[in-house]
């Protein structure tokens, strides 16, 4: 992460900005937590992320692309039309960033990879859970090759009657588990009712 922020005078007034007091209706983090089903922890740290994203737009000038659960975030507070664009875009950001109605799917979109670059720039790596890979073919095939690999070791197991090939087997199943469970983004729940996100 980098210590020194390239727009030091934004980074400031975006963490001096509070998500939880007026002019905001309601805090964001209270319907993060009740509109998505996720844990006050995490709306925590969506908003966090969400903060970050505001400063690489303002920062850069550039259109960027959110990730999927961040983009929620935005609509949530874009919705509140006087808190969003009477407050935080003209006395934060400096200017008005408008929400667009539809994203372009993270995988096809630009923007989304410039994003990821600014973000490394100016915070380090972005953490998969809230910025998910967009090289999904990748992803995909790295988790059969893991697949296919278990399957051989325990059919050579079998084969040879060897322990050692069991072992090898069932390493990489729990492997590929852990790291499907570490690397996976997180899950985009109803945040409005009958509307998936």
């Amino acid at each position: 992460m980098n210590p020194i922020k390239k727009d030091r005078q934004l980074w400031h007034r975006l963490e001096g900005y509070s998500f939880h007091e007026r002019p905001l209706k309601r805090s964001l983090v209270d319907r993060l937590e009740e509109e998505t089903g996720h844990s006050i922890d995490v709306c925590y740290i969506l908003v966090e992320e969400y903060r970050r994203f505001m400063y690489l737009v303002g920062s850069t000038g550039e259109t960027l692309a959110p990730s999927p659960i961040v983009n929620v975030v935005w609509q949530m507070h874009a919705e509140d039309t006087k808190a969003y664009f009477e407050d935080f875009c003209p006395r934060v950001i400096g200017r008005t960033i408008y929400h667009p109605g539809d994203l372009p799917s993270f995988q096809d979109d630009p923007a989304y990879l410039r994003t990821l670059d600014y973000y490394a720039e100016e915070f380090g790596r972005p953490q998969v859970q809230f910025w998910p890979d967009p090289d999904l073919a990748t992803v995909r095939m790295s988790r059969i090759l893991f697949w296919i690999s278990g399957v051989l070791a325990i059919i050579l197991s079998l084969v040879f009657s060897s322990l050692l090939f069991a072992g090898f087997g069932a390493l990489l199943f729990f492997v590929t588990l852990f790291l499907r469970w570490k690397f996976s983004s997180l899950p985009l729940r109803a945040h409005r009712k009958g509307e998936m996100t």
